[in-house]
């Protein structure tokens, strides 16, 4: 059984598509889904364009910057 990198909540990049045109993210890992015959781990992840889709990990980009998410920016400034 392979151990799975990533988890519920987790912000990731993916690698190009197959007409090797860049995937916008970062993706939302939704779940963990059953592991393909080869034993490799699977996810069902959401992009910014609220879009579901199955994604194998070696589609998976390892980088830290996808998990340092912009999410909730709060503007700097204060009353003075």
């Amino acid at each position: 059984m392979t151990h799975t990198a990533y988890k519920p909540g987790d912000l990731i990049s993916l690698t190009h598509d197959f007409a090797n045109q860049p995937r916008l993210g970062p993706f939302e890992v939704l779940r963990i889904m059953p592991q393909r015959d080869n034993a490799e781990a699977q996810y069902r992840v959401r992009g910014p364009d609220g879009r579901e889709r199955a994604i194998d990990q070696h589609e998976i980009v390892e980088s830290s910057a996808a998990s340092a998410a912009p999410s909730q920016v709060t503007p700097g400034g204060s009353s003075g």
